[in-house]
């Protein structure tokens, strides 16, 4: 039974080594170990921590002392009024101030929640962006590759012309500078795939430099919606009102009222209660005990002159919430032409992609069997031959840049749909 658990096992960590990483798991690592969410869950329970602490009533405050001490003997017992006091003192704060401070942090701790989910939504699209950089080089250098084995074998075919002298040294040497510059086009590809692998570490750590799988998302749901907003001509405002990075603005114009509320509380008195117990060690004349003293008091603040203090509150509190529900206006309205101006950029790119596929293609390609004919009956020079090739490669490249930036296009249409 143990060597049937080793080996099954050794399998299981055989197949994760040889099948590349999805997307998927991709994104599904990044978010698992974002340290970013980390962050925002300390931060919401430090506010929701403060919520509590602001909600209780403040310390009650004990008093001990003399009252009453004659200054020329300092005793306790010669003067009737000379007493030892205790007394137990508490603050009560303006209105139901405590309860809507509380109502404040709560706010703040949902704007917290809100703010972290956005940034899941980047860290998504971070990835995704990421990961198709690395599939374009990927493919790129998978062009390249076939063309340098083309040169590979065109120029084998003049070195062996070039020796029953059929052709000029001038030929063979410049096919040697093309496979040349082949070596040096797949040396700048592979530069460019560290550096995008490594910013790909940052959120995946050492499977950024595994084999990743070619497999593209359908995004059939993004796709749906492009379609719809092509036929329908819609404003966006319904779907970016539900996006967290608006609702985050909109979270913080509640806890702009909740200043508001905070500020009205400040023209409500506040009070405070004290008790005191006083203790009297002098003795009547009769030698009897005085008896001892117990007072109360009630005191009241009065808020009666309030335009240099409570109206400039209550004036900040109204101005603060304006300025909240300008912000969140502003950035729907941003948003909004943002994702407008990304669809634009997806449908113009979709539209470049079917004219290399269905015509810059296929006649560079036509043009560079033309020329080889040409030169193999010796009409055309073989340098144009060469830049026929080299052209078509361009052509594909340029192809394969158009298809990968309409997958980061959908992939950052994904983000203002919070997908």
């Amino acid at each position: 039974m143990r060597i049937r658990n080793l080996f099954a096992l050794l399998c299981t960590v055989i197949t994760l080594q040889v099948s590349a990483l999805t997307l998927q798991d991709a994104l599904q690592i990044a978010l698992k170990e974002d340290p970013g969410q980390k962050i925002y869950q300390s931060q919401q329970g430090a506010l929701i921590a403060k919520g509590n602490n602001s909600a209780t009533l403040a310390d009650p405050m004990i008093k001990l002392g003399v009252a009453n001490l004659p200054t020329d003997s300092f005793s306790l017992n010669n003067e009737a009024m000379t007493q030892l006091t205790l007394g137990i003192s508490q603050q009560f704060s303006r209105g139901d101030s405590l309860a809507i401070t509380k109502q404040g942090f709560q706010l703040q701790s949902e704007t917290v929640v809100f703010q972290g989910a956005d940034r899941r939504l980047l860290v998504k699209k971070t990835v995704r962006d990421l990961w198709f950089n690395i599939l374009f080089i990927e493919k790129s250098k998978q062009l390249v590759s076939q063309n340098k084995k083309l040169f590979n074998s065109l120029n084998k075919d003049l070195a062996s012309q070039y020796s029953l002298g059929l052709i000029e040294n001038e030929d063979l040497i410049n096919a040697d500078i093309e496979l040349g510059l082949f070596d040096e086009k797949l040396a700048k590809l592979s530069q460019q795939s560290l550096t995008y692998r490594s910013l790909l570490s940052e959120w995946i750590g050492p499977l950024a430099y595994d084999k990743l799988s070619a497999t593209i998302p359908v995004w059939a749901d993004t796709l749906t919606y492009i379609k719809g907003s092509e036929t329908h001509h819609i404003e966006h405002y319904e779907l970016l009102a539900k996006h967290p990075k608006v609702l985050a603005l909109k979270q913080n114009i509640f806890v702009a009222g909740s200043d508001v509320d905070l500020a009205k509380q400040s023209y409500k008195p506040s009070f405070k209660v004290e008790l005191g117990y006083g203790h009297r060690l002098s003795k009547f004349d009769n030698g009897k005990a005085r008896p001892d003293l117990l007072s109360g008091f009630v005191s009241m603040d009065l808020p009666i002159f309030t335009d240099q203090r409570q109206d400039q509150q209550m004036i900040a509190a109204l101005h603060n919430k304006g300025q909240k529900q300008a912000e969140h206006r502003l950035l729907i309205r941003q948003l909004n032409a943002q994702l407008q101006a990304e669809i634009v950029n997806y449908q113009q790119l979709l539209s470049r992609q079917l004219r290399y596929k269905n015509s810059l293609l296929k006649q560079a390609k036509s043009r560079s069997r033309a020329y080889v004919q040409s030169y193999q009956s010796n009409t055309r020079p073989f340098t144009e031959v060469i830049q026929a090739y080299m052209d078509e490669l361009n052509l594909s490249i340029e192809y394969q840049q158009l298809y990968f930036d309409g997958l980061k296009s959908l992939s950052k249409i994904r983000y203002f749909q919070a997908l």
